[in-house]
């Protein structure tokens, strides 16, 4: 549905996006993460028809991006990371006022208009001022106001910020109900937690070059690719009561693993021995008189990912 062929943008003699490659398959929600100004929301203003790419080329739909604007504009909805609200309208007019700009059908709008007002948590606002509204409820109505005309593709950038865990949990489930529909969706954020919910396709993005991209999930899917380290082992974490700072040192001059890091009192470190092997590791460290309380295989997630991947650990 969404196709980058060597995708570049200059600003003078900076690269801001450079030679990006990834298609996303019709139906996705796809997270686009990255430290800020790694070119994110640069990437999504082309894609959106507001920048023109310097190089390469973009297709939405199979339309190309530079060469028929006006025909990906049909196919889109798009919400930038800072936009402007009529703030003297209602939150209900303020839709309905958007839904008569797209041509929709009266009934149809104030169907969806409801429909999206209840999903989104601004039922109860829907007759107040957009002036009056929180920063969290005016992204929530951003969003709706993004999905109104039924576009096929929505590009969404940081439509997380300022929302808290509640207001979150509705937008994921308002994506998901997306999805279901069959929409394409392109969220960007700099913060990855924001996102993990949300996406079952990831693109991490840092100085405008593309360092990972494809499914989240599945035998082939990124957590899979990144469960293993790169010596074929993987990633521990080994908790003590006390001592950690003497037994982190033991591992590194005996070399029990590579990559030993502590934080407090829990050590993390790549090994690639086998269930005997850490059972061995196990009695050799109680043995000298270490108190272990926990030992186990890190679990993969998204931030991990994020990290190995080369994305900034500030961030996440």
């Amino acid at each position: 549905m969404i196709l980058c062929d060597n995708l570049t943008r200059y600003y003078g003699s900076f690269v801001a996006v450079d030679r990006l490659n990834f298609e996303i398959p019709r139906g996705s929600v796809c997270a686009m993460v990255g430290p800020n100004g790694a070119g994110k929301s640069t990437t999504m203003r082309m894609l959106s028809t507001l920048l023109r790419p310097s190089r390469g080329k973009a297709f939405i739909g199979g339309r190309d991006v530079a060469d028929d604007p006006t025909g990906v504009r049909r196919l889109i909805g798009y919400l930038p990371e800072t936009f402007q609200l009529y703030e003297d309208l209602t939150v209900e007019r303020y839709l309905q006022f958007f839904a008569r700009a797209y041509n929709l059908d009266p009934g149809t709008a104030n169907d969806r208009v409801t429909d999206y007002l209840v999903r989104l948590g601004l039922e109860k606002k829907r007759r107040e001022r957009v002036g009056t509204l929180s920063r969290g409820m005016r992204q929530r109505l951003g969003v709706a106001k993004s999905f109104l005309h039924d576009p096929e593709v929505v590009f969404l950038d940081e439509p997380a910020s300022g929302l808290d865990p509640a207001a979150r949990a509705e937008l994921r489930d308002f994506l998901k109900f997306q999805q279901h529909l069959g929409k394409t969706v392109v969220i960007s954020s700099h913060v990855l937690k924001e996102l993990a919910d949300f996406c079952d396709w990831i693109a991490i993005i840092n100085g405008g070059r593309l360092v990972e991209f494809g499914p989240i999930s599945g035998s082939t899917g990124i957590l899979a690719k990144y469960a293993d380290t790169a010596q074929g082992g993987r990633r521990y974490t080994l908790r003590v009561l006390k001592d950690a700072a003497r037994l982190e040192e033991v591992f590194k001059v005996e070399k029990l693993a590579s990559h030993v890091t502590r934080r407090d009192v829990t050590l993390a470190f790549d090994w690639a021995g086998s269930e005997e092997d850490a059972a061995a590791l196990l009695s050799r460290v109680t043995a000298a008189g270490y108190l272990v309380t926990s030992f186990a295989p890190e679990d993969v997630d998204l931030e991990l990912v994020y990290r190995k991947a080369g994305g900034a650990e500030d961030d996440v």
